[in-house]
Order: C-alpha cells, then structure tokens, then sequence
C-alpha cells in the first residue's frame, strides 16, 4: 500500500486523481486543490505516514523544507532533459513538435526540471485545442502512474544529464503576440501551431495594430444543427 498525497487544481490533474481514487494499491491521504491549503495542512503529517507527494497540473513553488523532507514527484509534458522550465506545451508546438513525452520526475527547489527521471510516456500533442491536448495529457498520464504504481518501490530514478536538453522561460501574454511580418516569414502551418497552443485557459494569440487595438484569435466550436 502506497501511503500518497495529491497535489494539483487544473481540470485534467483532478481527472487523474478521480481515476485512482478507487485503486486498491493506494491509501489517499489527501488531494489538496490550493498552495495555502497545502502549506497549512502538511504541517500536521509525519515523513513515515506519506510515502509520496505527487504534484500534477500544480504551477506554486514547493519549499525546500518539503522537498527534503518527503518524495515529491512530478510530471513535465515534454521529454527531460528537453524543454525543461516554463509553458513546455507551448514551446514544443511552436517548434513544430506533434509527439512528446511525459516524464515522472523527483521535484526539488534546487533547480527546475532538473529532478530524478522515473518513468516516461508517450504523449500526443496533436489537437486543435487546448482542451483535447489536455485530454492526452490525462490518457497518457493514467498509463505512466499505473505503471509507476505497479513498480513502486522496486523502481530506482535515473540522474538527468544536464548538459544535454533544453531549457524555457515561461511564457508572458505579450508573447501571444502574433506580427504581421510573421505571415510573411512563417509557414500557415507555423502560424496555426501557434494559435492552437494559445487557446483557453491560455493568453490567447492576437494582432495588435500601431493604435494598440488587438483582434485575439478564440477557438469557436460549432455544432451542426439537426434540422441542416
């Protein structure tokens, strides 16, 4: 038995919590949703009564004192020691990257990214939205904790070679920006990367005018009416 507590707040990590709510390997001790809450009531556990802290969809800093003190493990959407750092999602597809990997790793307040490797899953990147990119990340990462869950505690991490890899900012909403010489100089393929990974919850893509009055591109879904 697997003594384990979930952290994370997006909609596609509380899909992953619900999917292992009933499994028989572990004892859930807690899902926390908020950084206050966590911070507030980790105080009251023991290192012997958790056994592991997982972090999904989670984007708050975790102290050093509790990265030390328990096995806090995480999953990035890309494959470490590639795209280490912010909007991983982002970045991949900007760069023309349609198949990826998850990666379980051990978080730590050293260095981002820059954790143990225990295990790593295909992953889609294919989708016109946010959303259905949100739902392979959930797929593949019920088959990457299945596995890990199964395997745990007859699994050991490997070291992360950091010379090696990619490492990027997280991006800020005035890099959704899309320039009119970008129709120029980008490919429609290019340009519509960039819009799909921009939809909701993200700063969505746009074009500003030298007045500062933006068109933002919003991702419509339209359903075909019975009647038609």
């Amino acid at each position: 038995m697997i003594n384990i507590i979930f952290c994370g707040y997006r909609e596609w990590a509380l899909q992953v919590f619900s999917h292992f709510e009933s499994s028989s390997s572990l004892k859930i001790i807690n899902i926390f949703k908020t950084q206050d809450d966590f911070l507030n009531q980790i105080k009251k556990y023991k290192p012997q009564d958790i056994d592991i802290i997982l972090f999904l969809g989670w984007s708050w800093f975790i102290p050093k004192e509790i990265t030390e003190k328990y096995l806090c493990l995480g999953i990035h959407p890309s494959d470490l020691p590639d795209y280490r750092g912010g909007s991983p999602i982002q970045n991949q597809i900007i760069n023309g990257i349609t198949h990826s990997k998850l990666t379980l790793m051990t978080l730590s307040s050293s260095k981002i990214d820059a954790g143990e490797i225990w295990l790593k899953e295909d992953l889609d990147l294919n989708g016109s939205t946010m959303v259905k990119i949100f739902s392979h990340i959930t797929e593949s990462s019920i088959k990457l904790l299945s596995i890990f869950f199964t395997l745990y505690p007859n699994i050991s991490p490997l070291t992360q070679d950091l010379s090696k890899g990619s490492y990027y900012k997280r991006r800020k909403p005035e890099d959704s920006r899309i320039k009119i010489e970008d129709f120029n100089q980008k490919s429609l393929k290019e340009i519509y990367n960039f819009i799909r990974c921009l939809t909701d919850p993200y700063p969505n893509a746009y074009i500003e005018d030298e007045n500062g009055n933006k068109l933002i591109f919003k991702h419509v879904v339209y359903q075909q009416s019975q009647n038609t």
